[in-house]
């Protein structure tokens, strides 16, 4: 019997000058055009936003949808009333953040269903989250901020911080 021998084959990584490398590394032409998508997607996104409140989360890095809350701001002279609308989630689902600049309001849910039967394993896994953050137009008290929620929608209350009355210029006299 004849031995048969195998021909040994010699791969040798892709130089800079094969397509292969040229499809990995972009050259500064296409990256600049992708950038300008980029950006120009970023805009339209910022843009549609109020129409459509959800975005894909690329931004963050993640894949995963996050919706941003419907929110209304009122101004009663002397403090804030936030309402913003989170169905679906309870109070224990969000968390509720004030400084004196701003509100951020941040709601998450995780379920998961198993259903074991004789034949079959049958598992359901959800995730859906919100957030917003609102800048106040002027300096609140976060201290004295009271909130509720009910039926999906949260109802904020922040005082806001007393003004100082201004000082009156006063002339100096030059010796």
């Amino acid at each position: 019997m004849e031995e048969k021998t195998k021909k040994k084959a010699t791969i040798s990584p892709a130089s800079s000058g094969t397509s292969l490398a040229r499809r990995t590394e972009p050259f500064g032409l296409a990256r600049g055009i992708d950038s300008i998508f980029d950006e120009f997607r970023r805009s339209f996104d910022d843009l549609m936003r109020p129409f459509f409140p959800w975005t894909t989360g690329m931004e963050q890095g993640t894949t995963l949808p996050t919706r941003y809350a419907p929110v209304d701001l009122v101004d009663n002279g002397d403090s804030y009333t936030i309402t913003a609308e989170l169905p679906g989630f309870n109070k224990d689902q969000v968390e509720v953040q004030v400084d004196k600049e701003g509100l951020s309001i941040k709601a998450e849910c995780k379920e998961e269903k198993e259903e074991k039967a004789k034949n079959y394993l049958h598992r359901e896994r959800a995730y859906s989250s919100m957030q917003r953050y609102i800048a106040f137009p002027e300096e609140v008290v976060p201290a004295k901020a009271e909130g509720s929620m009910k039926d999906g929608v949260l109802e904020l209350k922040v005082p806001k911080k007393e003004p100082k009355p201004e000082e009156k210029p006063r002339k100096v006299e030059l010796k």
